[in-house]
């Protein structure tokens, strides 16, 4: 199968299976929290992998899913009398956000 694995359970139905690892980050443990960015794992050829790559999976009540394709709940939008303060923030921190290097993780298409 998929060797040294992790899925991690993001919300109720939606979770993400990482599969053919070389080993875990050592920090994680089973039920432990993670936040977006953090390293969970190393790439690797565990199982009946024929070379070195991490499998990606989406699932939706466990079953696998076209992660481009899937339709996500939307949220509700900031009430109007919110909004003017909210971007007022927003705008300070995502130039901060854009001063700092920026780093792919994962692309669906080559990035430059």
């Amino acid at each position: 199968g998929y060797g040294k694995t992790i899925i991690i359970q993001h919300g109720g139905k939606y979770s993400t299976l990482y599969a053919h690892m070389s080993n875990y980050n050592r920090k994680l443990r089973r039920g432990a929290r993670v936040k977006q960015g953090q390293t969970i794992g190393y790439v690797g050829s565990t199982g009946r992998s024929t070379g070195p790559h991490l499998h990606y999976e989406f699932r939706v009540n466990g079953v696998h899913r076209n992660p481009l394709t899937v339709k996500l709940p939307t949220a509700a939008p900031i009430q109007a009398k919110y909004r003017a303060d909210f971007l007022a923030k927003t705008r300070v921190l995502v130039s901060q956000l854009d001063m700092l290097t920026s780093t792919t993780v994962a692309a669906n298409e080559h990035v430059e």
